[in-house]
Formats: structure tokens, sequence, C-alpha cells
């Protein structure tokens, strides 16, 4: 609404009908002075864009503009009267909408030029709330560094990752700790079934099964041998003719140099180093996302305040577009409303909490004096043309880049120098 001209206080009547939580209910007059002024403008406007017979385009009387196009000047005059006129209103109540003001009521039909025309219109502002028990937050902090125990057990996984599939000796047995690759044959109720037959399937003996009754069937049969057996399934019977193909044992490397060779490095004692660098580069990363999201809980639990619904009902339809989009590979229109439902109440907690926490920081920044500033901005630029820049194009790139997210950089700044406040006022358990 910023491009367009706010209308004089004087044209424009405004009363403030009730207010509820974020949202604010305004009633507007526009005076008969405010409503002609938006017909004489429309008029002009519809004339640049006019094409008639016999004149050029932009080009026709007003006149013959009024005649012939006058359902075009009168939809024109009513955007330009209630655009000028909500701007002024916003301005006389000192109202900052978070979103877009919703039409509530309005008579159309009496829109005319020379006439008064009113209408309300819902406004969401911004919560007004004092921002309370952010100092001395409790806090539990993890370890950043990983214990022997746990690099030890990402090693085994690192040679369970690297393990070998070997045939059992002839004469081996199935048991709970092979893998028996298989092929069966299936039927349902007597009918063949495809849906349960197989011509080549590995089964980890040692793991939990889609169909718990084969692997039970096959304990204790040779390579070679086969079997029939009978399962119920609900009201159905399933029948399965199977044969044992190969019976495996799974082969686990040694830790040694040799196996440290094979992953890249020298010694065995450089393989056990890395894995616990990373493994402690991790715990850090855990421990410090730990840290934030119990500081984020305990400003949303001591912070109740009410939210603008509209922005809620905005952030949750992206947020649902997204996850839709991503997760199911579907549109959102193509969901049932039962669908729609259960996703949006997943999604709208999460974007409530967001919501609530961005309130908080701006609050605890402006109540502390730790806004970001111009000089930061410019410090984090010259920090990214440092590190990222290999040549001029980059360093071009880059500053186009701060340049068009300036807000957007500012903000997460704000947002990183509240959270470095409020982690060194916290008390860590």
């Amino acid at each position: 609404m910023s491009i367009f001209k706010t209308a004089s206080a004087d044209d424009v009547n405004t009363k403030q009908i009730s207010k509820e939580g974020c949202r604010v209910n305004l009633s507007i007059t526009a005076s008969a002075n405010l409503v002609s002024k938006s017909f004489q403008n429309a008029a002009v406007q519809v004339q640049s864009r006019a094409q008639m017979q016999g004149f050029r385009a932009g080009k026709v009387p007003l006149d013959l503009v009024k005649q012939n196009f006058a359902p075009h000047i009168k939809e024109r005059a009513l955007d330009l009267t209630m655009k000028a006129a909500i701007a002024s209103a916003l301005e006389q109540n000192k109202l900052n909408p978070v979103t877009v003001p919703a039409l509530t009521k309005a008579d159309f039909v009496s829109f005319d030029d020379g006439k008064e025309f009113s209408f309300e219109i819902a406004v969401d502002v911004a919560p007004e709330f004092d921002v309370k028990d952010y100092k001395a937050i409790p806090v539990t902090k993890k370890s950043e560094t990983a214990t022997d125990e746990e690099v030890t057990e990402q090693l085994n996984r690192i040679l369970e990752g690297n393990a070998r599939l070997e045939s059992a000796a002839e004469g081996a047995v199935i048991d709970d700790k092979v893998y028996a690759v298989v092929k069966y044959t299936g039927k349902r109720n007597g009918t063949e079934d495809y849906k349960l037959s197989a011509d080549s399937e590995l089964i980890d003996m040692a793991a939990p099964q889609t169909m718990p009754e084969l692997a039970k069937n096959i304990l204790g049969l040779k390579k070679g041998d086969t079997k029939d057996f009978e399962v119920k399934e609900g009201n159905d019977t399933l029948s399965f003719h199977v044969t044992v193909d190969d019976i495996k044992n799974k082969i686990m490397p040694k830790l040694d140099d040799s196996f440290a060779k094979d992953m890249g490095f020298d010694t065995l004692d450089a393989l056990k180093a890395r894995v616990k660098e990373g493994m402690n580069a991790e715990a850090k990363a855990n421990a410090e996302r730990d840290f934030t999201a119990q500081i984020e809980n305990h400003l949303v639990k001591m912070n109740n305040f009410e939210l603008p619904q509209s922005l809620v009902e905005e952030y949750t339809n992206h947020s649902l577009n997204n996850f839709v989009r991503n997760v199911t590979q579907m549109k959102v229109e193509d969901l049932t409303d039962e669908q729609r439902k259960s996703f949006e109440e997943r999604i709208r907690p999460t974007v409530e909490k967001d919501l609530r926490i961005g309130y908080i920081i701006h609050a605890i920044a402006h109540k502390e004096n730790l806004e970001a500033t111009e000089a930061d901005w410019q410090a984090e630029l010259d920090k990214s043309l440092t590190v990222n820049a290999k040549n001029k194009e980059d360093e071009k790139k880059i500053r186009a880049f701060f340049e068009e997210r300036k807000e957007h950089i500012l903000a997460t700044l704000n947002e990183r120098k509240v959270f470095d406040f409020l982690k060194k006022e916290a008390v860590v358990k």
C-alpha cells in the first residue's frame, strides 16, 4: 500500500470498532471529495490504456472514455479509494499491519462518484507484550566430546558397513545368525498370488521380518532343501513352497592397520583419531543445538501472548505447500479435506512456536539494545568476501547477494546477537 498516496485525514473518517488479541477492527468512511478524486484519477488511468477505432491507443478523448469504459473506471476508482482510505486509517490509528488488511464489510452497490463510501476492515498487528524471564535461564549442557565407548561403537558400525557375505560350508544349517537365500511361491486360499512369491530373497535371520513365519519355517534347513508350510492371515490361508538356494555367513573385517589402510589411513590409530575428531565435532554441534532448544523452550513457556492469526495462517499454508511437495510429491489441491486438516494440525504448532520465538527475540533485542547495525552487516560482508571470493566475479555476486538480502541478513545477525547474550546469561548445570 505504500505505493499509493495516503488520503488526507480530512477525507477519511475512521473509528476503531474493537480489538481482540492482535486483531483490530476498523470502520472507515471515505469522503465524497476523496471518491470524486479517485474517479478523476481512474478515468485518466483508464484513458492511458483505452483503445477505440479511429484513435491511437491512449489518445481516446476523456468524454468517450467515460461513456464507453464506465465499469472499468468505477472498478479502478473503488480500488484507489479503498487503498488511499485504508492507508490514511492505518496512519491515523498508528497501526502497522503484519499482513494485508482484510475487508470484512462493504456495500459496493452504493459506491458512486460524488458520494461518501463506508466499509470495515480487520487489521492484524504485532503482539504487544513485556518480555520476561529471559535472564538466568536454567540450562543443562550436554557433553561436547565423544566417549571411548561411543568411538568404539562407531568403529564397529564402520566394520559392519564393510562386512561381506560368504557361502557357508557344505552341510551348514540355517540358524538365527546366518543369511539365507531362498526362492518361494505362495498361494492365497489355494490361488497363486505373485505378491507372495520371490525368485531370490536374502533373509537376515537375526533381524525382524515382514513375513516372520517364513524365517521361522526355514530354521534348520540346509542348502537345496525344500519345505511346504501354511500360515493364517486373518480369515485367509497362505501356503508356501520354499527352496533354500544358499546359506551365507557375515564375515567382519579385522580392526587393524590393514583395514585402516583400506579406509585411506596410514595406521589404525590415525583412523581412530579421525573418527573421534568427527564424533567430537558432531557432539559439539548437538550440544549447541540442544542448548539453544532449551533456551527457546523456556522463552516460549514463560512468554505466552496472542499471535496474529492471519500471519499464522499464511505461514502454515506456506509450510504446508513445502511439506506436501517435498514429502508426499503431491499438490495441496490434491489433498482431501481430512488430509489437509491432518497436515495442518501437525505443522501449526511449529509455525506458532517459530513466530513466537521471533517476536520474543525482537523484544529482547530492543530491550537490551542488541539490534544489529550497519557495521555488523558490513563486517559479515567482509568476512564472506575473505572466505568465499576467489575472483572479481565472486566478489560481485557476494556483494549483490548481501545488498539484495540486507534486511534478512540484519535479522539473522540480530538473532545471533540475542542468542549470544542469552547463552552468556544462562545458568548452566
